[in-house]
């Protein structure tokens, strides 16, 4: 019985996993790239909280405040405000589809890491610069997991809004070719309700971690 090499491997869970991540269901994709963008965040906490030297990101978020804005208010306004502006580059960017794949979601999984990586080095914006112990306890605590989870609803519920399709690999080399324009655009009850959902979840984590940093600075 012949076996399978590491590549075919490889190949044939990334094509599972492309199934379910672009799967009709709106509430697959959203478990799907949850998944895959929760265990990126995770390994990447946990291997540079052992191995990445201490404060190294920090600074290194061009869209962190560089002080508490004054107010709960104030504050809130601003990291909502940012966040949102993150999700519309997000929604943007699934304008361009590679085969089956929005580029929305290569934003989330390639952000997910880093984010993960300010956590296990200590490099949050405004904090004491301590790591971030892994913990499942943590992920209750902190507004983090929140915004990731909102940004992900956000993504995949505005897979449609496709534009221009590259329609085979390789990807570094063929073209994106305009297949629809805006007009053409629609979303599902079950998408508008994950991405009102999404934004609305996206405020909670917003105002809980204002009144962190108020905590913190205060």
């Amino acid at each position: 019985m012949a076996t399978s090499t590491p590549i075919e491997l490889i190949d044939q869970v990334s094509k599972r996993i492309g199934r379910y991540v672009n799967h009709d269901d709106v509430l697959v994709r959203f478990a799907s790239l949850w998944l895959v963008v929760a265990s990126a965040f995770t390994a990447a906490w946990l291997l540079s909280y052992l191995f990445v030297p201490q404060g190294l990101l920090r600074g290194g978020n061009p869209g962190a405040s560089t002080g508490y804005a004054g107010s709960i208010t104030r504050e809130f306004l601003w990291l909502f405000g940012w966040n949102v502006g993150v999700s519309l580059i997000a929604i943007g960017a699934n304008t361009l589809r590679s085969v089956n794949t929005p580029m929305g979601y290569v934003i989330e999984v390639v952000q997910a890491p880093w984010y993960g990586a300010v956590w296990g080095t200590g490099s949050l914006a405004i904090g004491t610069g301590a790591r971030i112990v892994p913990s499942p306890t943590v992920l209750v605590e902190r507004s983090g997991p929140m915004e990731i989870t909102a940004i992900v609803a956000i993504v995949v519920a505005t897979r449609g809004v496709m534009i221009w399709h590259q329609e085979s690999g390789p990807r570094w080399r063929e073209e994106f070719d305009r297949v629809q324009s805006p007009s053409d655009w629609s979303l599902t009850r079950r998408e508008w309700a994950l991405l009102v959902g999404g934004y609305l979840l996206l405020a909670v984590a917003c105002y809980r971690e204002a009144v962190a940093i108020a905590q913190v600075t205060g």
